[in-house]
């Protein structure tokens, strides 16, 4: 990408640049150059429209409404633009208006199966089912197999009072995808009100009646968590032995209320990590995820937040794991006119320190991989006062960690899982997994195309499809994962979180901009929009960037890469006779 210096001349390179930095998921750069783009050619549409994606990704709504306003004007026709412009209002809850656009959409496109599907869920919210019902109607009936249409008419129906509609369309989801989880308890939520129906009884209904199930206590510890010694006995100190014995750690003011913050990279265990720690404790453990807290309907998020509360209260000892919190106690100043998320904010403040919350022996963890959008509020004394930074995996834990995810695959001779460490210093857990999983794919592959072709050679000769299969699984030998396979995954794997520090150090950390204006360099220094304070919340983190992102740092970590590499590749071709020079196809 360095490499490329866009001619600041040439709106179509801007663009073409900022497309490439949104593949990465370098929203605010692709911003950057849509914005370099319009101002040299101030009627290019698709630089609106897709600067407009670009603020949909960093959750600005107003200015991607903005950006697909002026994308319509230059270019009135295109649907999509209609659509993704409701979309947008959608996530402001500003429903009129989405539906609005979803009307202009399916107006330039009467089979426009998105705008009919977001249309539906504006008219729900709105409280509108009979409107959602059509709409969702005309989803299935332009796409017949989709299971979550069927789900959500279920769902409009049973709000709007016909309980065996919903039943119908609940069962058809299922049929569709048995793995569908939430038409799953709305059957049972439906069928349950139906037989109260039947009794005389009343109901809440909808989610917010739903039952929230506790989780058994999770089947692992931290044994089958590699490495990360360090965290996991700060882990130890602040989950586990207060969780062991209560009163002991009361009396020492260990467990006075309050919860612990989790967060860094993703993909690094945060979640991993405390399902381990609640297989460690002898507590019940509840894992309240977004899909049974938050919900379309007014109102019923709070009350699906109270409820879990609720759960943890009556099953003491009991651990209450929030992740993604940032989603749910998202900040309340960020002024992108989201009530609905004040509210939760609001509901989570009352239920962590209230006036009647009763928190006892209960501890609360909540994980995030963006702790800046975590409101300050909810980091307050009583509330997440401990924070606890999950760090990418240190040097003694990444061969740990290989070694553990291919200890269940066949692996063929000595295996150098420290050379493999150098070589992916920087990665996050998650990544050394796909490492593991990409090098598996190349003798899988060789193997399967290999039975293939022993199989179509067999049956030329007149034997039937199944005995030819037969045959050749067991002549076809079947390699195990060798040096060079490793060597190739590292090649092509490259590490997920360059992007994530990068968006962190904007966040939390002082950044640097610099533009091209009339071939001049322009350095513009923005300060983040955290206060000292928060900052100081987050130093852990703070560190790491400013370690990173030291030069002589960024050239000893591709030394030690490159250093790896080689020594992998020439052991490669020594023990297996293969020269490795780059990915290649599985």
């Amino acid at each position: 990408m360095a490499a490329k210096k866009p001619n600041p001349t040439d709106a179509k390179t801007y663009y073409q640049l900022g497309n490439e930095y949104y593949e990465r998921g370098d929203y605010d750069r692709a911003i950057e150059n849509y914005n370099m783009a319009i101002l040299l050619n101030p009627v290019f549409s698709e630089a609106y429209f897709n600067r407009a994606l670009a603020y949909y990704q960093l959750k600005n709504f107003d200015k991607s409404v903005s950006d697909y306003s002026k994308a319509a004007e230059l270019d009135p026709h295109n649907p999509f633009i209609y659509n993704n412009k409701g979309d947008a209002h959608y996530r402001k809850q500003d429903y009129n208006n989405a539906i609005k656009d979803y009307d202009k959409a399916i107006q330039l496109n009467s089979n426009y199966l998105k705008a009919f599907y977001n249309r539906g869920l504006s008219y729900a919210s709105l409280e509108e089912y009979e409107k959602a019902v059509d709409d969702f109607s005309k989803v299935i009936e332009l796409k017949p197999d989709f299971a979550e249409a069927y789900h959500l008419r279920g769902l409009a129906k049973e709000y709007s009072g016909e309980t065996d509609g919903a039943i119908e369309d609940y069962d058809k989801a299922i049929q569709l995808n048995p793995d569908l989880a939430e038409a799953k308890q709305h059957l049972e939520s439906a069928k349950s009100k139906k037989e109260q129906e039947g009794k005389g009884e009343g109901g809440e209904g909808g989610k917010a009646g739903a039952d929230i199930k506790m989780l058994q206590k999770p089947n692992m510890s931290f044994e089958d968590v590699a490495g990360m010694k360090k965290t996991k006995e700060e882990i130890r100190q602040s989950i586990v032995y207060p969780m062991a014995n209560p009163d002991l750690a009361r009396k020492y003011g260990k467990l006075g209320g309050g919860g612990i913050l989790m967060y860094g990279p993703p993909g690094c265990g945060k979640t991993y990590i405390v399902k381990s720690a609640a297989g460690e404790c002898n507590s019940g453990f509840i894992n309240a995820k977004l899909s049974d807290l938050l919900d379309m309907y007014v109102g019923n998020t709070e009350k699906n937040i109270h409820k879990v509360f609720e759960l943890a209260r009556k099953n003491t000892p009991c651990i209450l794991f929030f992740d993604e919190v940032d989603a749910i106690g998202g900040r309340r100043d960020q002024g992108e006119g989201q009530q609905y998320m004040r509210m939760a904010v609001n509901q989570m403040l009352y239920e962590m320190d209230g006036v009647e919350a009763n928190n006892q022996n209960v501890l609360i963890i909540a994980a995030t991989n963006a702790p800046w959008d975590v409101d300050p509020a909810l980091r307050r004394s009583g509330r997440f006062s401990k924070t606890v930074y999950i760090p990418e995996p240190d040097p003694p834990s990444r061969p740990a960690i290989i070694k553990l995810h291919a200890s269940k695959r066949p692996i063929g001779g000595v295996i150098p899982y420290s050379l493999l460490s150098m070589a992916t210093t920087g990665y996050a857990s998650a990544d050394l997994k796909a490492i593991v999983d990409e090098a598996a794919t190349y003798p899988w592959m060789e193997a399967f195309y290999a039975i293939q072709k022993k199989s179509q050679e067999l049956m030329k000769k007149g034997m039937d499809k199944a005995k030819a299969e037969e045959i050749a699984k067991k002549q076809v030998k079947q390699r195990p994962i060798r040096i060079s396979d490793f060597t190739r995954a590292v090649i092509k794997k490259r590490s997920s979180l360059p992007p994530w520090y990068e968006q962190a150090k904007k966040q939390i950390g002082k950044q640097e901009e610099v533009t091209i204006i009339d071939g001049k360099e322009h350095k513009k220094v923005t300060e983040s929009k955290l206060g000292p304070g928060e900052k100081e919340a987050f130093r852990d983190l703070l560190d790491t960037i400013n370690k990173r992102n030291q030069w002589y740092n960024k050239l000893w970590y591709r030394i030690i890469k490159e250093f790896a590499l080689l020594v992998l590749r020439i052991m490669a071709l020594v023990l297996e006779g293969r020269l490795v020079l780059g990915a290649g196809k599985p």
